[in-house]
């Protein structure tokens, strides 16, 4: 309904009158209904200036539905339940996003219910409530008896509580193609056939090739990083990865689930007859050359599932200033770089961005004049004048193998995908001290752990001090969305207790995201990375030769100006940049948050 905020607004902008709105929250409170409309009725103001009020504060545009043509085809999107209860109209649709009219375009639940029934991005317009009534009665044919009296259109109809699926309109041809021959209900779980005939395998195959194609592109419009294709009981899941959270996307036919497995694997140069055993490989769409596919298949209860994972390499930009590195600690990464030789490390848990940061950092070297190499598992991009090679475990290409091998290369610099072992972090720690820049990742929390792991792994102490140049720590954090930001009411003792210090709390206007169409009511709009930058200095020698612990090196680096993830974050919320609540998520409490200092 339009919500009791939304009278607020209008008495803010003197619209009504407090006493009006007061009366028409009375009347709402009693009988139902929508707000506007009650308070249209009482005369408080009318449906043009409600109408115009909601599309300024709302940023939607308004439609006269008495002016427009419905083909029937759109009209078929929705039932015509759903549309009386609501009050929406389907008006124009492209690939991905629809256009509809709504008498309340302030209900999320609703647009995020009408995104999920429909499969695409919703572009909400406003009406009034006359003309879509109308509009409806002409064009469905239903007298307005049948109307619901009572608004309950804020509740929606919970996806867990549907007892129907409508078959997304990007997909209701492909679905249609398939189920060509059987005898279907209007939900998506089809009645299989008794005696499939090999036409249908063939439909089957084809529809196949379509939806795969149509996951991707929508996939990149919405930029998730991932795509899961899930088999459960009855359907298939499909779900998007998108600013690091997965997110429900639409459910599919079961029947569909073995011809789309079967694509993949051919896409892939799968063993299309293996169910049994988990498969990895690589994949390309036609028509989309610039996105690589990585794809992992593994056997579950109800069949095999599928991640998709997207790289795409025409998205991205590999170069260190786009990393969101301060001045600072560019500056001693630069450094770093530019010494003849010694270990880079890139640490955080998987999904940090550490790879990036290492492509960044390549891309920073690879001139005409440098001998660049990289042992992966896998190769992530591809970049021109670097050689990569892929290890290969099943044939013994390990990475300490790939390593040795590519000390008779010749290198300049060498890019270790991950050091997992003993071996391989000897070998790149034997390269740092004989004249190459090595650069690799390590799974650690933080960058002082990636000293005390090293040990942990048998590598002696003066070997770590003397071959390591500069550790970098990193975490990704969701980015409050641009487009619906808003001030954020916290506590001045929450803050307190979060580490800033009484200057950073009285000159701080902490945001959130409200939720909009762009971030998909999320209130998040893409990521952004927190660093810290350790350089093992002089001052760090003597105390990593001691095998101190990760606490004690940490405290020494605090004294040389180290700043921990904690206070990144700190920094980025106090910029308007994240939530406290995502630093929380992501950083760990150090105890070093409040050391903050005040000219931060």
């Amino acid at each position: 309904m339009i919500r009791e905020r939304v009278g607020n607004q209008l008495v803010d902008a003197k619209v009504v009158s407090s006493e009006d709105l007061v009366q028409g929250l009375a009347i709402q409170q009693e009988e139902g209904g929508r707000l506007g409309s009650i308070l249209v009725r009482m005369g408080a103001l009318s449906e043009s200036t409600l109408l115009e009020f909601l599309s300024q504060q709302y940023d939607v545009s308004t439609v006269e539905l008495s002016t427009c043509s419905f083909d029937p085809h759109l009209l078929a999107l929705l039932p015509v339940t759903f549309v009386q209860q609501h009050l929406v109209m389907p008006v124009k649709q492209t690939t991905y996003r629809l256009t509809l009219a709504m008498v309340d375009p302030t209900n999320s639940s609703l647009l995020e219910e009408l995104r999920f029934r429909t499969g695409l991005h919703i572009t909400p317009m406003v009406a009034s409530e006359s003309d879509m009534r109308t509009t409806i009665s002409q064009v469905y044919g239903h007298s307005q008896k049948g109307f619901p009296t009572k608004n309950n259109e804020g509740s929606g109809i919970g996806m867990g509580h549907q007892k129907t699926h409508e078959v997304p309109s990007t997909f209701s041809a492909l679905i249609e193609t398939f189920d060509r021959g059987k005898s279907i209900t209007k939900n998506m779980d089809a009645i299989p056939l008794k005696n499939p005939q090999m036409k249908l395998v063939a439909e089957s195959e084809s529809s196949a090739v379509e939806v795969i194609n149509s996951l991707v592109q929508q996939a990149l419009e919405m930029e998730a990083s991932d795509i899961h294709v899930e088999p459960l009981e009855s359907v298939v899941r499909i779900r998007f990865r998108l600013d690091g959270l997965l997110k429900p996307i639409r459910n599919l036919p079961k029947d569909l689930h073995q011809a789309l497995l079967a694509r993949l694997k051919i896409l892939s140069d799968l063993d299309i007859a293996e169910r049994r055993l988990p498969q990895d490989g690589r994949m390309k769409i036609d028509g989309i050359p610039d996105v690589d596919i990585r794809v992992a298949i593994l056997p579950c209860l109800y069949g095999e599932k599928a991640v998709l994972r997207l790289l795409n390499q025409a998205g991205m930009t590999l170069h260190l200033t786009n990393l969101g590195l301060d001045q600072s600690g560019l500056d001693q990464v630069i450094t770093a770089l530019e010494n003849p030789y010694g270990l880079i490390l890139a640490t955080g848990p998987t999904g940090s961005g550490k790879t990036t940061t290492l492509y960044s950092a390549l891309q920073y070297l690879n001139t005409p004049h440098m001998n660049i190499v990289t042992v992966e598992d896998p190769v992530e991009f591809q970049i021109q004048g670097i050689n990569q090679l892929q290890i290969h475990e099943d044939i013994g290409l390990s990475f300490s193998k790939g390593l040795r091998s590519f000390l008779r290369q010749d290198p300049d610099v060498m890019m270790v995908g991950e050091i997992r072992d003993k071996e391989t972090a000897q070998i790149a720690i034997q390269a740092a001290l004989t004249g190459h820049r090595v650069l690799s990742t390590l799974h650690t929390m933080n960058g002082p752990g990636a000293i005390t792991r090293l040990i942990d792994m048998g590598i002696e102490p003066f070997l770590v001090s003397s071959a390591i140049s500069l550790i970098i720590g990193q975490r990704l954090v969701r980015k409050i969305c641009h487009q619906c930001a808003e001030p954020d009411t916290i506590s001045h003792i929450h803050l307190q207790d979060c580490g800033f210090s009484e200057e950073m709390i009285r000159t701080m206007h902490p945001m959130k995201g409200r939720g909009c169409e762009l971030c998909h009511m999320t209130g998040y709009k893409g990521r952004m990375a927190l660093f810290e930058i350790l350089p093992v200095v002089e001052s760090l020698n003597d105390i990593i030769l001691s095998r101190a612990s990760t606490s004690e090196i940490l405290s020494c680096a605090m004294q040389e100006g180290f700043q921990t993830l904690r206070q990144a974050g700190l920094v980025a919320v106090q910029n308007g940049q994240t939530t406290i609540s995502e630093i929380l998520t992501e950083t760990r409490d150090d105890g070093t948050s409040a050391l903050l200092t005040k000219n931060k």
